[in-house]
């Protein structure tokens, strides 16, 4: 019996329960069937990720998970294994701004622009950091 967690419906599912048979890529019906399935899911996904976009609320929640992933700083860390783990957090914020660019980027503009007033201000040097810069 194989149990897993199947993300779309965000529950375990037991296998052992489904009646189809076993997916197999030289069976051309099992292949345009999973691509079909595949298909209305990412059309649905898209359409949510248009919907959220369209509110200022979403925006505001979606420019939070791109600062989460670290979109907007280095990956580099102390350690290997912590640089992974970041570039992976990272990776998956690329994926959320490649499909807002993709779907709405005219969204994008403005989103940036309603998160700027509530980013903190920044009171580096007049060089902006750079040392060789002539006075």
């Amino acid at each position: 019996m194989r149990v897993f967690f199947r993300p779309s419906y965000g529950r375990w599912v037991n296998n052992s329960t489904e009646t189809s048979p076993a997916y197999d890529a030289g069976d051309r019906r099992h292949v345009e069937r999973r691509r079909k399935a595949a298909t209305g899911e990412h059309r649905q996904n898209d359409a949510a990720l248009r919907w959220l976009m369209a509110d200022a609320r979403g925006r505001r929640f979606v420019w939070a998970l791109l600062g989460r992933a670290g979109l907007f700083r280095s990956s580099m860390a102390h350690s290997a294994e912590l640089t992974a783990f970041n570039e992976g957090r990272r990776d998956t914020g690329l994926a959320l701004l490649g499909d807002v660019m993709r779907l709405c980027p005219e969204r994008y503009a403005g989103m940036q622009a309603e998160a700027i007033p509530d980013q903190p201000a920044y009171h580096g040097d007049d060089n902006d950091g750079r040392h060789d810069a002539n006075d």
